[in-house]
């Protein structure tokens, strides 16, 4: 019985395997950190500055100027 467990497994791994690397084979492998994209990296640092600052006018009662030109520029560029 234990060594038709084993065959078993074994067998379902042959067959799962080509068929997990085959469903990837079309993707490109994603890049990790910084490097991935600079300007985007740019762009997310840029808009945690922004939200941390709006966050903080928030907070002492102020309200948060509108950003709607950049937010134009930001569309444009997409």
């Amino acid at each position: 019985m234990k060594k038709l467990l084993t065959i078993a497994i074994v067998a379902a791994a042959v067959v799962a395997v080509p068929l997990a690397l085959a469903q990837n084979a079309g993707q490109p492998a994603p890049q990790q950190g910084d490097q991935a994209n600079p300007a985007q990296a740019e762009a997310d640092a840029k808009a945690k500055r922004r939200a941390q600052a709006n966050a903080e006018m928030k907070a002492n009662g102020q309200q948060a100027p509108q950003r709607e030109e950049e937010e134009e520029e930001a569309r444009k560029k997409r």
